[in-house]
């Protein structure tokens, strides 16, 4: 595909692309049928998941982009992407429940490069309040620890420690490709990126305000020697090592009575160590929580492929 000029809108200027095998041009935004930005429809949908009424939603975007959009437009919106933003299912229930303003926690983490963690307390609330997902109590607690000053972000800091995303081991497990919503969520979410760097922050908000199952986003986890010992002791394989391996978990999710972890891969089809970051995620998050292994499912996607695959094999050989 190569560029093939811009189309222009009331709004603004669109990249028009074309295929040099067939001559086909066309437009890759998700807003291509509306002169109006694909951020300006993405920002209204995220502000009224926000729990902010439509009124409210429409004199915001007026104040940051200037725009004056009709309450009637940004209705048909909300109603148009509700195949891929469902949030909308939850958000009554969430509404009666939390305020705007408790709804969203952030903080900052100073951890060798600056992390945004992010904690949805209306989905927590909500989704704790199912029986069959009150065993997972731990890690609320965990997750409201983050921001707490006993915290050890002291782990973080040195140079000597390890990274889960370069851990010099190569775990397998057996991945299997499924359908998600995390691929179909990711492809709106890099269009309203501002840049490159910031594709990644974008990315994880809005999965957060649009999705139903995303609880959390950049969860700073750390795996220490003590830790590889215990579960040594309990007939696990993962190899011992001398220092604290960290890492941030990109999304945890709670669905189908499972705790879902999930980080974005650029070429997902590529991916090969991904088994091994994620596995790391969840043995850390099984010693910080109590939970069981078997209570994680791992998985890594793009705006194409997602994989999946359970983190227990890939540690703990069979019998």
């Amino acid at each position: 595909m190569i560029k093939k000029g811009t189309r222009r809108t009331r709004h603004e200027a669109r990249q028009r692309w074309g295929c040099n095998a067939c001559g086909h041009t066309f437009i890759n935004q998700v807003s291509k049928h509306s002169p109006y930005a694909v951020k300006v429809i993405m920002e209204a949908i995220g502000r009224y998941n926000l729990a902010h009424s439509a009124r409210e939603t429409i004199r915001y975007l007026r104040r940051r982009f200037g725009i004056a959009v009709p309450e009637k437009t940004s209705r048909l919106w909300y109603t148009a992407h509700k195949p891929v933003c469902i949030y909308h299912t939850i958000r009554d229930q969430i509404k009666r429940r939390v305020q705007p303003a408790g709804l969203i926690e952030k903080r900052y983490l100073q951890h060798r490069q600056v992390y945004l963690y992010t904690l949805h307390h209306g989905k927590l609330e909500l989704l704790f309040s199912y029986p069959y997902q009150r065993s997972y109590g731990p890690l609320r607690k965990y997750l409201a620890s983050v921001s707490r000053s006993s915290f050890p972000h002291h782990l973080f800091t040195p140079d000597e420690i390890h990274r889960s995303s370069s851990y010099p081991v190569l775990l397998s497990a057996h991945v299997t490709r499924k359908e998600n919503y995390a691929t179909k969520l990711a492809a709106p979410a890099l269009q309203i990126a501002p840049s490159n760097k910031k594709r990644h922050e974008t990315r994880q908000r809005f999965m957060l305000l649009n999705d139903s199952a995303t609880i959390a986003v950049e969860i700073p986890i750390s795996f220490t020697p003590e830790d590889v010992a215990y579960f040594q002791t309990h007939g696990f394989t993962f190899p011992s090592g001398e220092q604290p391996i960290t890492g941030h978990i990109d999304f945890a999710q709670l669905r189908s009575g499972f705790l879902h972890i999930l980080d974005y891969k650029p070429e997902a089809r590529k991916e090969k160590h991904a088994v091994t970051q994620l596995t790391i995620y969840a043995l850390a998050l099984s010693r910080r929580t109590g939970l069981p292994v078997t209570a994680f499912t791992c998985a890594w996607f793009d705006e194409r492929d997602y994989f999946e695959c359970f983190p227990l094999p890939a540690v703990y050989p069979k019998p």
